[in-house]
């Protein structure tokens, strides 16, 4: 009987985490996450047929998810794992593992499947490491973190050449490159090969951003010159949006006030998002970030749209910063239109 239970726990396992990601899908907020789990589910069902369809797909279309975000991103996150610390626990990064070599076997030409594999120990690198802050991390999560890490660089570097012009294979190296703190000479030299090849990708800029942001290696001003040299790269259309989407990323409540980032300019790129991507993750991001600069002509305008069902988490997790941010949005337009009337 016992050994009946053993051999089970694999599936139910599966089918918990099967069901949990098919959840997701409806109430995580976060357009890439929902995405994303709906990958890991695939990956938990070894259905590698669809996700070599749906990576086929996101290649050959660009095809973006709800928020605007490459559907690529999502696949890759969804089965190499997301470059952070979360709530899966060791068991289930071992059956991540697992489903990821299955699919190399089955699929023994896919770069999608050979990238994932090898990305794999990098993001489990920081499920050892944490979301701590550095100096609280202990030292047999460094070293699992740094073991780990150095895994998937040879593992990465072993891959063939063919694989390596990938967008998930340059977003995952840059991760190592943070990780490892390679000098900024060889780190630019690898995100400015990464960009160039694949300007759209997000992941490549934001995994680069972090070296400059001023938690790792950089400065606020640092952080601000990489996001224009980012800008360059890309070029327009898609600079504008990028702006937006890099300053959100690494965002401070005062960074209107102390010039970390250009209001007008990040309200531009928000526009354009909207525009192509009108989730409410972004509509309300939006609002959150139109409240810190003051802007209440343009929190009115968001509002409308919000209407009395906020998204709590794109507001600090707490719905109530929504409605407190409305509420001074309508103030100040009856403030305005008194002294309005009284110029008149």
């Amino acid at each position: 009987m016992q050994s009946i239970q053993v051999r089970r726990a694999p599936l139910l396992l599966a089918l918990a985490l099967y069901v949990a990601g098919v959840w997701a899908q409806f109430t995580n907020p976060r357009p890439m996450e929902r995405a994303a789990d709906k990958y890991f589910a695939m990956l938990l069902q070894s259905n590698f047929a669809g996700l070599e369809h749906a990576a086929a797909e996101a290649r050959s279309k660009d095809l973006r998810i709800e928020d605007g975000q490459p559907v690529l991103a999502a696949l890759y996150e969804g089965t190499a794992g997301c470059p952070c610390a979360n709530s899966l626990t060791d068991e289930l990064w071992q059956t991540r593992r697992q489903r990821l070599e299955a699919w190399t076997k089955q699929f023994p030409k896919s770069t999608t499947a050979h990238v994932a594999l090898a990305s794999f120990p990098v993001y489990y690198g920081w499920f050892a490491r944490g979301n701590n802050y550095a100096n609280s991390v202990s030292s047999d999560a460094w070293k699992s973190f740094e073991e780990r890490v150095e895994q998937g660089r040879v593992a990465l570097n072993s891959l063939e050449e063919s694989d390596k012009h990938d967008e998930g294979w340059y977003a995952a190296m840059i991760s190592v490159a943070l990780a490892q703190h390679w000098p900024s000479e060889r780190f630019d030299a690898l995100y400015d090969e990464a960009s160039r090849a694949h300007p759209k990708y997000l992941p490549i800029h934001f995994n680069a951003a972090n070296y400059y942001a001023p938690q790792w290696y950089g400065s606020p001003r640092a952080y601000g010159r990489f996001v224009q040299r980012a800008m360059d790269l890309v070029g327009p259309p898609v600079d504008a949006e990028l702006y937006a989407r890099m300053n959100w990323s690494q965002s401070t409540n005062t960074m209107f006030l102390d010039g970390t980032a250009d209001w007008t300019r990040m309200k531009s790129g928000f526009e354009q998002m909207v525009k192509g991507y009108p989730d409410p993750w972004n509509v309300n991001n939006f609002a959150r970030f139109a409240c810190l600069a003051h802007d209440w002509d343009t929190v009115n305008v968001l509002a409308k749209s919000i209407g009395e069902t906020p998204v709590a988490m794109a507001w600090w997790s707490d719905a109530r910063y929504y409605f407190r941010c409305r509420d001074m949005a309508l103030e100040q337009v009856k403030m305005k239109g008194v002294v309005d009337r009284r110029g008149k």
